[in-house]
């Protein structure tokens, strides 16, 4: 027999196999990267607009327009109580339901402009406001059981 048995050796050596690991490891970083940063091109960017809410006593809420970066292209504000429009009154004068508008005039919704809406239940109210835009994008400004 053979006195002395070489091995033969044809494995990959270990320098080569490290660096097809860190190729391999930057190739798919790359590609994930990519998918992450497609998803994210084709969201919208939201808006900045907010109203305050405040029960005036166990029938009604007050709600008052504040701004926003974005306070100067609202229009107008739909309001909701518990999924339903509510009666809705405005400087003391009744006003289409759920909706507080932009004046008669035309134009943007006044900062600091009011309304008043029914809301019976009191601490289980949901009031929602959702801010109409002159693009007319719309966007949730409030959401908040009182």
């Amino acid at each position: 027999m053979c006195a002395v048995c070489k091995r033969k050796e044809d494995a990959i050596s270990e320098v080569v196999s490290t660096i097809l690991l860190v190729a391999i490891t930057v190739i798919l970083a790359a590609v994930i990267v990519t998918f992450v940063m497609g998803m994210t091109s084709n969201m919208q960017k939201g808006k900045i607009a907010t109203s305050t809410i405040s029960r005036v006593n166990g029938s009604f809420v007050t709600v008052t327009f504040v701004g926003g970066q974005n306070a100067g292209s609202v229009i107008g504000i739909n309001w909701t109580v518990n999924g339903a429009a509510p009666v809705t009154w405005i400087g003391g004068s009744s006003a289409t339901a759920g909706i507080q508008d932009h004046p008669a005039s035309g134009g943007i919704l006044s900062i600091g402009a009011n309304a008043l809406l029914a809301a019976p239940d009191s601490g289980k109210d949901r009031v929602m406001g959702i801010a109409v835009f002159t693009d007319g994008s719309q966007q949730v400004i409030l959401d908040k059981t009182i």
